[in-house]
């Protein structure tokens, strides 16, 4: 299996580990090559991995998941601009997680896939729709 959903039982941790801050030399090699529109603004690099600590239903221990979803490092950035620095934007980051995606009345979700050749599971999306009544579906909304 490379695809599937899991619905976290309970999430314990966003956890977020500084990273190298610039592109590896052989990236940046390929980017100073992609001029084919004109100058290009160079794609800033996250300094940061975020992962995802939590649980599920039949799980003896945490599970400790990498997250690639592009979305959380597009919000990191935004966040950087608006408060001028990493730090808050890491908070920031952080209390959207807890305070939004995965509160209490959300039916979170996280897309996830594995990576060739290490065959590790990652996160690649989240889905937060909000829970529903016992007696209720997604057609009765």
């Amino acid at each position: 299996m490379s695809l599937g959903i899991v619905r976290p039982n309970r999430v314990l941790q966003l956890k977020v580990t500084p990273t190298e801050r610039n592109w590896p030399p052989k990236y940046q090699s390929l980017w100073s090559q992609m001029r084919l529109f004109g100058e290009q603004k160079l794609l800033r690099k996250i300094p940061y991995k975020f992962q995802y600590i939590f649980e599920c239903v039949d799980s003896k221990k945490p599970h400790q998941i990498m997250n690639l979803d592009w979305e959380l490092g597009v919000l990191f950035l935004k966040e950087c601009e608006r408060l001028g620095s990493e730090d808050e934007a890491v908070q920031s980051v952080k209390h959207r997680f807890f305070e939004e995606i995965c509160r209490e009345d959300k039916n979170t979700r996280f897309f996830m896939g594995t990576r060739h050749p290490y065959n590790e599971w990652l996160v690649l999306g989240t889905f937060w729709p909000p829970k529903l009544p016992k007696d209720k579906t997604l057609f009765d909304l």
